[in-house]
């Protein structure tokens, strides 16, 4: 954050924000229109609680307040599990899609889109450096329409971060 903040600053950007605060209100602090797109940078798959994956209707609803119409969401992941719901929950409201990928670095990205390229977070390099794919999506989030949770179970993802072990004995989620 220190260092995002210091660029943005050196570089008088002035459409930057830095929050630290509970994702649940993250509604409370920006008004309606304020935000064109978001990045889900390496979220936490949360597969064992529907309710606090950040690409759940839960969260799609609160992005919705300040969010503008058919404003983008971006996600960016090592989970094939996150990346597979993300996929059923774009599909299952019809959400525009504008970009999907199960290996980002080896994918047809145009020219346009390169800086996705060349931004590579701390954890983004150490799943590369365990041969891991990046998964990369893109949407549109509409303001109208009823938001529904897919009705599909997932294969949980079976490598743990550093020497977590598995906490249960399910191999799959909705």
């Amino acid at each position: 954050m220190y260092t995002g903040a210091k660029q943005a600053l050196d570089e008088k950007l002035s459409n930057v924000a830095f929050l630290r605060t509970n994702i649940e209100i993250i509604d409370r602090f920006f008004g309606p229109d304020e935000v064109q797109e978001i990045w889900l940078t390496f979220s936490d798959p949360q597969m064992k609680n529907v309710h606090k994956r950040l690409t759940s209707t839960f969260f799609m609803a609160r992005y919705r307040h300040f969010l503008v119409d058919r404003g983008i969401i971006h996600l960016k992941t090592d989970s094939n599990f996150l990346f597979t719901y993300t996929s059923l929950v774009v599909e299952r409201n019809g959400f525009p899609l504008l970009f999907k990928t199960e290996d980002l670095y080896h994918s047809s990205l145009s020219e346009e889109h390169s800086p996705l390229l060349t931004i590579r977070t701390y954890y983004e390099s150490m799943w590369m450096e365990r041969g891991l794919n990046i998964r990369y999506i893109r949407f549109e989030l509409p303001h109208n329409g009823e938001l529904a949770e897919p009705e599909v179970e997932i294969p949980l993802d079976e490598y743990r971060s550093y020497h977590r072990s598995k906490r249960s004995s399910r191999s799959v989620s909705k």
